[in-house]
């Protein structure tokens, strides 16, 4: 834990609690000069100025705590210099006893401060989660319903569409596979006449990014383009009575918006078929442009991707950076396990069931190096203790399945906490160790 962020829970950049320690021991050191000019630390009574640091110490911590002590000790010279006092003897009780109450509520403090931190990062981290799970959980369901509806008339399924959307996107400046992505979104969404345009710093870039059909300069002062961009939600001119009514030439405005709430880019429709505006089309155009923002996030993190790992499933180094910034600075632990056999036709089967039996925040990574197969599952949030009820878990389902356990059927575990290094130096060191100890038993 860093001890500056132990001393001082608020944060640095909060200037407020230097101006309000400053001010409230300042007026308790004045208020009780006011009362007992004699005796303004109350040495002889019970010490009711030193509810200032201890309150101060309560807010902000150990550090602001001492610092309201310290002004406390710059009062006692000020007043003792211009000989204001009647005694001259330096209260050492006093101020020995305000100080260790003072320490002894920071304390609290810091460490109550701590935990709530560390319970909104758990908190964000899995609402990020759930957010992406729900969309993913729509594009499956969507999928199944447009292959249930026109299997013949349209072969290839959504879910397919967006794999090969990701597999061929390019990494870059700007909107990497604009063009591509918007003629997956016209074809699914039943579009005429529509642009994409990128959003840098809540900005839209007047110059489109990708277009189809006749689609004419984006108006950023439109008022549908002007609400999609203040709600961070998809606008049509029915969603609302106010805008129907106002002057505007497009039909339908979505954001493209991430998992953590940023907008990257943001669609303009100015024609669609009367029929395609219905709200199962226009909630199909919600995640598919959302899916796209988080697709070309994640390309963020390709270029962390070394040589030996440039075959990482981007969504799994994201999933693995994200939770390793969570261990090195909130200590919220997770864990890395691998599964290492054979690179045969039965280790294929076997790996690629452990792979489906993950949970929902769990991400894996199925890989081959030489004549080993490796899977790797990444458990957000999970403890050495929780490890264990995962693995049992494997082993039973193993036993009722094959009939046999893990270790029987050839294959080798190992698991990590991860730890402060970087995300992409762990994962190389892991997986080298799993080949290393691979290779050893065989020996």
């Amino acid at each position: 834990m860093n001890f500056y962020r132990h001393l001082l829970p608020q944060g640095g950049r909060y200037y407020g609690q230097w101006l309000e320690t400053l001010f409230i021991s300042v007026a308790a050191l004045f208020l009780s000069y006011s009362t007992q000019p004699d005796d303004p630390f109350n040495t002889h009574t019970f010490p009711w100025v030193w509810m200032a640091p201890l309150l101060i110490a309560l807010r902000y911590g150990v550090l602001m705590g001492i610092v309201s002590v310290l002004i406390f000790l710059a009062g006692w010279i000020t007043l003792t210099t211009e000989q204001k006092l009647d005694y001259v003897m330096f209260p050492r009780l006093t101020f020995i006893g305000g100080t260790l109450m003072v320490m002894i509520s920071g304390e609290f403090c810091s460490g109550w401060l701590i935990r709530m931190r560390r319970i909104r990062e758990l908190q964000h981290y899995t609402e990020q989660r759930l957010e992406l799970l729900t969309r993913r959980l729509y594009l499956l369901s969507l999928s199944h319903d447009r292959l249930e509806q026109d299997l013949i008339g349209r072969p290839a399924s959504l879910r397919e569409g967006l794999k090969e959307l990701h597999r061929i996107m390019p990494t870059g400046e700007g909107l990497p596979g604009a063009q591509l992505y918007l003629s997956l979104v016209v074809h699914q969404c039943n579009l005429s006449v529509a642009g994409l345009h990128a959003v840098v710093d809540g900005k839209i870039n007047p110059q489109p990014a990708a277009e189809m059909g006749a689609f004419t300069p984006i108006d950023d002062n439109d008022p549908l383009i002007a609400h999609c961009m203040e709600s961070g939600e998809l606008v049509h001119i029915d969603i609302e009575e106010n805008l129907s009514k106002l002057p505007s030439r497009y039909l339908v405005a979505v954001p493209a918006k991430t998992a953590e709430g940023h907008i990257v880019a943001i669609m303009a429709v100015e024609k669609i078929p009367f029929f395609a505006l219905q709200s199962e089309n226009m909630q199909t155009l919600s995640v598919l442009t959302s899916y796209y923002a988080d697709t070309i996030t994640a390309s963020e993190f390709a270029p962390y991707l070394t040589d030996r790992l440039k075959d990482c499933p981007v969504d799994f180094f994201k999933a693995l950076h994200t939770l390793a910034h969570l261990q090195r600075d909130m200590e919220i632990s997770s864990m890395l396990v691998g599964f290492v056999a054979p690179d045969n036709a039965e280790s294929v089967e076997l790996l690629k069931f452990i792979a489906s039996a993950v949970r929902g925040l769990d991400e894996t990574w199925t890989l081959t190096r030489g004549d080993l197969r490796i899977c790797l599952v990444l458990l957000p949030l999970t403890r050495e203790r929780a490890l264990g009820g995962y693995l049992e878990r494997i082993e039973r389902i193993f036993v009722e399945r094959f009939g046999r356990r893990v270790g029987q059927a050839g294959i080798r575990t190992r698991s990590v906490a991860l730890d402060q290094n970087q995300a992409n130096e762990m994962l190389e060191n892991f997986i080298q160790a799993l080949i290393k100890g691979s290779h050893d038993l065989r020996q």
